[in-house]
């Protein structure tokens, strides 16, 4: 829906560089701050997710990891981080975010997931709407898929929905990626790439500092990590102990989406895992063409309960 009067005037005033605005939604248990920097999203008191609006780089880093457009941190109900981003090891993953690796146009090699490889990233550029009505709000914002040698090949408009509930916190994206140039891009067949969801550091055992244990996976066929990797199932789940108790999330691809049930990347040992339609087969975005994909993510305490992941997927409630 159209945003309110009063919340494009706050973004307005916010991107001039004005004091951060609250935005409290008609669902009174929801409501949307805007920083300089980001997005965030309360229920109640409690933080929900975060949105970076500006380029971020840790200090120390190469300036080719610099990244924005993507979602960090994820919080769990009793506010555990169950994301990173910048993870030691992979630098060029960030909690939740769109990327596409293995791809070829105008007869070269585009990496846009890889960020060292220094050939391509995704860019935030805009805040295109504020979302607020009952039962939940959010945002949609402008990216851009820019290769370093040949510009901006995909323009992408991500969706953030997050609903009106506590005892699991439930938000939906939809991405909606177009060709916006007048040659083909080919998104060849490979190991991941298209959606990516990077778990938290205290399970990264790269990550000397803070690693206590491993990431454990749940897909809704069974599978666990030693059986997950490259399976199709109707849901993921990524979940682990944290400082104050266990804490995951949980992806839903939506039934409409390419190749549904989508095959999922289940890394052996790092604690990631990619949705991606191209584990099996490649395709082409033609000039002009679009790819959409919807998610609903889940995000927990405790271990993952099937019967309550199966209870609200896309087609079971909270509609779509």
């Amino acid at each position: 829906m159209n945003s309110p009067l009063p919340l494009l005037l706050i973004l307005l005033l916010a991107s001039c560089g004005r004091a951060p605005e609250t935005a409290t939604s008609e669902a009174s248990n929801l409501r949307l701050e805007q920083q300089r920097d980001y997005l965030r999203i309360y229920h109640g008191d409690r933080p929900v997710l975060n949105y970076w609006l500006t380029p971020q780089l840790p200090a120390g880093l190469p300036g080719h990891y610099t990244r924005s457009g993507f979602l960090h941190p994820v919080w769990s109900p009793a506010g555990a981080v169950v994301t990173d981003d910048f993870p030691v090891g992979h630098e060029h993953q960030h909690g939740i975010f769109t990327a596409w690796t293995h791809t070829t146009f105008r007869d070269s090699f585009v990496d846009f997931w890889n960020t060292q490889k220094e050939l391509a990233t995704v860019v935030h550029q805009s805040v295109e709407d504020l979302l607020d009505t009952a039962g939940y709000v959010g945002f949609t914002a402008a990216l851009v898929h820019r290769s370093h040698a040949f510009g901006v090949i995909l323009e992408e408009d991500l969706t953030v929905r997050v609903h009106d509930r506590s005892d699991v916190f439930v938000w939906d994206i939809r991405s909606v990626q177009r060709n916006v140039t007048a040659d083909t891009l080919f998104l060849n067949k490979h190991l991941y790439g298209g959606f990516g969801a990077r778990g938290s550091r205290y399970w990264n055992a790269a990550d000397s500092a803070f690693y206590t244990d491993p990431a454990e996976f749940l897909t809704s066929t069974g599978a666990t990590r030693d059986s997950a990797n490259h399976t199709r199932p109707e849901w993921t789940a990524m979940y682990g102990p944290l400082p104050d108790g266990p804490a995951g999330l949980v992806v839903i691809p939506h039934p409409e989406n390419f190749r549904w049930p989508v095959a999922v990347r289940v890394h052996p040992e790092m604690p990631y895992f990619s949705v991606s339609p191209v584990v099996e087969e490649g395709f082409a975005l033609a000039p002009g063409q679009t790819y959409e994909s919807r998610y609903r993510v889940l995000v927990f305490d405790g271990a993952p309960q099937p019967a309550q992941i199966d209870a609200l997927r896309w087609e079971k409630s909270l509609g779509d």
